[in-house]
């Protein structure tokens, strides 16, 4: 995209290379927000389309419009950043502002400048991969790194130095230290690791990963096993309870677990667990909303249970006394609920007065059925 040089651009520059500047960032394990303006009210500079990229330091590329809306995206998209979730935010002149947090996903800011215009900027953050580090060569380990894979994760299989001439995609213990610790330190914020060599080299590799990234460690291990590894690495590596309190053990939840297979569901599920618990909002007490009225057996049911077969495509009930629905074009049906065109042939049918009437979902032959009347009448 050319610049227009009739547009304000200051400190920003426009983006015509943008997915190739977001592999690089991808590449690099950078944090970053992308802002599109969706909508817009002259007079403003913006136009619908108009991108820019704001980094986790606050730098700015591309251009969301002039000097004033420049700020309000640009803060706003760092709480985005900080969330972790996508926000659309409204710029309006006089608009009363919405409280500022982390976790909304729509903001209205007012606009102080002297333009009376008004635009609306979505805003997606984009956050590397979580890299996940599983230690060991037992059947757990090995369970864990393959349903992480499939979760989407980053999986570094790390091995004792003389294990891996057999694994040749694995990552040697001894080279674990430098290899974190040669990581953007955005990449090294969201490491997750996980100890399972049972007993084999834990003490090693939790020295390397409490040196070497600032996220607790897993342990899979008895509280009394893991209370032997924190005794010997207060001993031998120098760790205060600071270090050693990262330490968690036993990893994953309380499942009842018993297969690798199953206690990797379950140290899996943890991860996600305390991941979502550092990413929610803040909670708020709920305001006492008054009792849903209870039906009495007078009242009729939204949906009668006698007709929920029909619902799920059981034989179709068959209704008299109610007029055609208009003609449909060959191969098609028109819903009488609706009005969507349907192709036949219907998998979800209804027949009234020797006529098939064809629906686009079981929601709209269940309003159908439950008063055909209101569907047929012209």
């Amino acid at each position: 995209m050319t610049p227009d040089p009739q547009r304000p651009t200051g400190d920003t520059e426009f983006i015509p290379d943008l997915p190739e500047r977001l592999a690089q960032l991808a590449r690099e394990g950078a944090s970053a927000v992308v802002a599109t303006v969706v909508s817009r009210r002259a007079p403003v500079s913006a136009q619908v389309g108009d991108k820019a990229l704001i980094h986790a330091d606050g730098r700015m590329e591309g251009f969301v419009g002039g000097a004033c809306s420049r700020e309000i995206v640009r803060r706003q998209a760092l709480l985005a950043l900080q969330g972790g979730q996508a926000r659309l935010v409204r710029i309006v002149p006089g608009a009363a502002p919405d409280a500022e947090h982390a976790f909304a996903e729509r903001v209205t800011v007012p606009m102080n400048c002297a333009s009376e215009g008004e635009s609306e900027v979505f805003l997606e953050p984009l956050l590397p991969p979580r890299l996940l580090v599983v230690v060991g060569r037992t059947p757990v380990a090995r369970a864990i790194a393959a349903h992480a894979a499939l979760m989407g994760d980053r999986v570094w299989r790390v091995l004792d130095d003389d294990e891996v001439p057999g694994e040749p995609d694995a990552v040697p213990l001894g080279t674990l230290t430098a290899r974190l610790s040669a990581l953007p330190a955005a990449q090294r914020a969201r490491v997750r690791s996980v100890v399972a060599s049972q007993g084999h080299y834990d003490e090693t590799a939790i020295e390397a990963l409490l040196r070497a990234q600032p996220n607790p460690v897993g342990l899979l291990a008895s509280p009394k096993r893991a209370a032997n590894v924190r005794e010997t690495l207060a001993m031998l590596s120098g760790f205060g309870d600071a270090d050693l309190g990262r330490i968690r053990a036993p990893v994953g939840l309380n499942v009842g677990a018993r297969t690798p297979h199953e206690v990797a569901l379950s140290v899996l599920a943890e991860l996600v667990q305390l991941d979502r618990q550092a990413s929610a909002p803040p909670t708020a007490v709920p305001e006492q909303l008054p009792a849903a009225p209870v039906p009495t057996p007078s009242e009729p049911s939204p949906v009668p249970s006698t007709l929920l077969a029909q619902v799920m495509d059981l034989p179709a009930l068959t209704v008299l006394n109610a007029e055609p629905a208009a003609p449909a074009e060959a191969g098609s049906a028109v819903d009488p609920v609706c009005g969507m065109t349907v192709t036949l042939p219907a998998r979800h049918t209804a027949e009234l007065d020797g006529q098939t009437y064809a629906f686009c979902c079981p929601h709209c032959k269940a309003r159908f059925l439950k008063d055909p009347a209101r569907y047929l009448t012209t």
